[in-house]
């Protein structure tokens, strides 16, 4: 019995050094294969970690198997190889969408793997089904600063006659902050952890169209089945993982153009973007590789109020008294009417839930009723909402402009973002414009060319009232600028007021005040300003502006400003300017410039 003992542990000893052996021969095989085919160099494999200017943009150590990884990816492919072949650091199930390719580009690997199941990864492709990937645009918010350039996210649906039960990927910065200026500060600076995320797609229809009361574009994608399985893979590889969210550049467009170069190795998207990523021009680098293959827009509720107010309502009182009290219809009006002033009822209802007008117990017996009423009519509603101009068209974001005007002077601007008030709209979200960093040198006549402007920041949201929506309109310009005498002054300009009108035609009304600050000086002034904008025009955009200013230095400004811009094309436009300014010799300026959108 010892000797049969033996002989079974002699023969268990020789199997065992005969597989180290034999896995160390592959091993040494397979290490020397990737050295000499210099794998590591291979451009879709610095893709898979996010590589950009030699590091990855992952910031998370949980996102690479050396603690190298995350700045060698040679260190990082060898350490990967010799954990799948050690069956350590979960890597079969962690990274599915690297060892995948490293099976198909090491040829003897997947003999030498240890395998196991991966119980939440399968679940995890069961779940999401992915056949079809949609790129979602929900438009600008107006009156929320950090939504002013909007967000893009993706969709994943198995089937495409029910978005609804889609699931979305959203990648964002992860924070509680309520403050405005320290989220803008930590955002700005890269202090928020970005992390990508998976949620059903209605949830972001509810934040979004009905919340938040924002428009939303959606724009189908022309990917292969292999290519979304990639992108589905990659995503779970991502979801443990963060990278620090930077407002301007690595922010949810930026990180969602990732996920489509992993799809699809052949797109070159994330290293268009260097200084800055706006979600518009992210969708517009999409059409360049034809990748968009059919557009459709999704109106907010918003919308909706809005056109059946303008559009199916002629008694407008009348709807004021039945939103507001707990009547019935009016018997007289007609069928088509009872179902206009309802939906309306409806949506406003919600509308008010969501700014905390009703607790939810008064909000569902609210709504249960009106509903209830609602279902007494059989015809549903078929609201033909004008869809508004497919901002794929707009004008890109940055620009630089040349003017020339009656003193013999001439400017030169440029800015990286975004749209001003001169600026044409078409795309862009009607009254709401922002600008970053713009600069603007002067040379005027027999002097040397100066610096006379530099706006850090100028925002301007001019929202119309109604009488049901009544937002407040404000501005805040922050910059350096020449002033008085050609002096030389940090500017604030803080501005709240009115605005009345639609959406392609408004007037408003501000209150604002000018402060001026250097060393040996400060000025201040209280003053007011009135204006009209309108876009009503084909390529046309018309205004006209009159402001008062009272300083404490004993003077007064009062400024009158008109100007046209005609649009030549998409990405240019040409622009016709009359001043006149009291504080100056000469009063009357006509300018004339053309910009160049890029």
């Amino acid at each position: 019995m010892l000797n049969i003992c033996n002989f079974f542990i002699r023969k268990l000893k020789y199997l065992l050094l005969y597989f180290l052996c034999f896995n160390f021969s592959y091993s040494s095989e397979i290490l020397d294969y990737v050295e000499n085919t210099k794998l590591y160099e291979n451009t879709y494999w610095a893709k898979l970690l996010h590589f950009r200017d030699g590091i990855s943009e992952i910031d998370s150590d949980n996102f690479f198997i050396s603690k190298d990884g995350k700045k060698d990816l040679k260190k990082e492919l060898f350490e990967t190889i010799q954990s799948l072949q050690n069956g350590q650091n979960n890597v079969l199930c962690r990274f599915p969408l690297r060892v995948e390719w490293l099976k198909q580009n090491i040829p003897s690997l997947e003999k030498t793997i240890v395998n196991y199941s991966c119980e939440e990864l399968d679940k995890y492709i069961s779940i999401l089904d992915a056949k079809y990937v949609t790129m979602v645009f929900p438009t600008a918010h107006i009156n929320s600063p950090a939504s002013m350039y909007g967000h893009t996210f993706l969709r994943l649906s198995s089937n495409n006659q029910t978005p609804l039960i889609s699931n979305a990927i959203n990648y964002a910065a992860v924070t509680n902050e309520t403050n405005g200026f320290l989220f803008a500060y930590k955002g700005l600076f890269g202090h928020y952890e970005g992390r990508y995320s998976i949620l059903p797609y209605y949830e972001k229809i509810k934040e979004y169209n009905n919340l938040e009361q924002r428009d939303i574009w959606e724009y189908d994608l022309d990917l292969n089945q292999e290519e979304i399985n990639r992108l589905v893979l990659h995503t779970f590889e991502l979801k443990d993982s963060y990278s620090d969210y930077f407002f301007f550049k690595e922010n949810c467009s930026y990180n969602i153009l990732w996920l489509l170069e992993i799809a699809r190795p052949s797109l070159d998207l994330v290293s268009n973007f260097d200084f800055k990523t706006v979600p518009l021009d992210s969708i517009k680098i999409l059409q360049n590789y034809d990748l968009i293959k059919n557009t459709n827009f999704r109106y907010s509720s918003m919308g909706k109020m809005k056109h059946i107010l303008n559009e199916k309502i002629e008694n407008k009182e009348y709807l004021k008294e039945f939103v507001n009290e707990d009547e019935p219809l009016n018997e007289s009006l007609s069928t088509k009417d009872k179902i206009s002033y309802l939906d309306f009822k409806i949506s406003y209802l919600q509308y008010q839930r969501a700014n905390n007008k009703y607790e939810k117990n008064e909000y569902l017996k609210k709504y249960l009723q009106l509903l209830k009423q609602r279902s007494s009519f059989k015809e549903v509603s078929n609201y033909e909402i004008e869809t508004p101009f497919d901002p794929l068209y707009s004008h890109d974001s940055a620009r630089i402009s040349f003017f020339y005007d009656s003193n013999e002077s001439f400017e030169l601007s440029a800015k990286p973002v975004y749209n001003d008030i001169y600026d044409i709209s078409d795309g862009y979200l009607q009254g709401a414009f922002i600008d970053f960093f713009e600069l603007n040198l002067k040379k005027q006549k027999d002097k040397d060319l100066k610096l006379d402007r530099f706006t850090l920041l100028k925002i301007k949201s001019l929202a119309p009232r109604d009488m049901f929506f009544k937002p407040i309109s404000w501005g805040i310009d922050l910059g350096y600028e020449h002033f008085k005498e050609e002096n030389d002054y940090l500017k604030i300009k803080p501005e709240i007021g009115l605005s009345f009108g639609q959406n392609k035609e408004y007037i408003y009304t501000m209150l604002s005040s000018n402060i001026y600050y250097k060393a040996n000086e400060q000025l201040a002034s209280i003053g007011t300003n009135i204006g009209f904008v309108t876009n009503r025009f084909k390529d046309f955009k018309i205004g006209l502006n009159y402001s008062y200013d009272k300083y404490n230095k004993n003077f007064e400004n009062k400024q009158f400003e008109g100007f046209i811009t005609y649009k030549l094309n998409r990405n240019a436009s040409l622009n016709l300017r009359y001043l006149n300014d009291n504080l100056y010799e000469k009063q009357d300026i006509l300018k004339v410039g053309v910009s160049y959108y890029f």
